[in-house]
């Protein structure tokens, strides 16, 4: 056997494993449709977090009987069940210095259900959202660089008011007195 002919066996064996035309067009638009489910999936969560009192989307398409079915597809043809995913709704601010406090994101989330009653801009707060919460204490969150709610917007808890840089202001007060976090703190619970 000369080198001829262990070329020519070599190329032999590896045309079994070469990938055919008409398997890479099935790989081809089996990827495509994969790419365009997670582009319509990643909008419409991207829309959701972005603008979380949007009607549309939570009454027609986040139904629970869309949701239901959605769920069960996914459990059975991607193999976990989406029910059993727990999402952490505890919201947490580090206190750096005076009114100032920072998240482990650039995220500004309401502690809990209450209605916008100020959006504006002012010379030490910057952009700043002032809500009312159900337990009468107003919260005054400044130095928002985006604003995702309007006044007289009803929130509910861990609602995604806004964005921040470095660290946000933020102003408690119940009734005409001022009080700290850690006060807030107590009267949340």
């Amino acid at each position: 056997m000369n080198d001829l002919d262990e070329i020519r066996k070599r190329i032999n064996k590896r045309r079994g494993k070469i990938l055919t035309d008409y398997h890479f067009t099935k790989l081809y638009n089996a990827m495509t449709k994969l790419m365009v489910i997670m582009i319509v999936g990643l909008a419409v969560l991207s829309y959701v977090k972005i603008s979380p009192n949007g009607t549309y989307i939570k009454d027609y398409i986040l139904n629970s009987d869309y949701y239901e079915t959605i769920s069960l597809w996914i459990s059975e043809h991607i193999f976990f069940s989406v029910n059993d995913m727990n999402v952490s709704t505890n919201i947490s601010y580090t206190h750096v210095s005076d009114n100032y406090y920072t998240s482990s994101s650039n995220e500004v989330l309401n502690f809990d259900n209450g209605r916008v009653i100020y959006v504006g801009e002012q010379d030490i707060l910057g952009n700043y959202v002032t809500v009312l919460l159900a337990n009468g204490v107003e919260v005054t969150y400044g130095q928002m660089n985006d604003i995702f709610v309007s006044a007289y917007d009803s929130v509910e808890a861990a609602t995604i008011l806004g964005t921040y840089d470095d660290r946000l202001i933020m102003i408690f007060t119940k009734g005409d007195n001022e009080i700290d976090y850690s006060s807030f703190l107590e009267l949340l619970s």
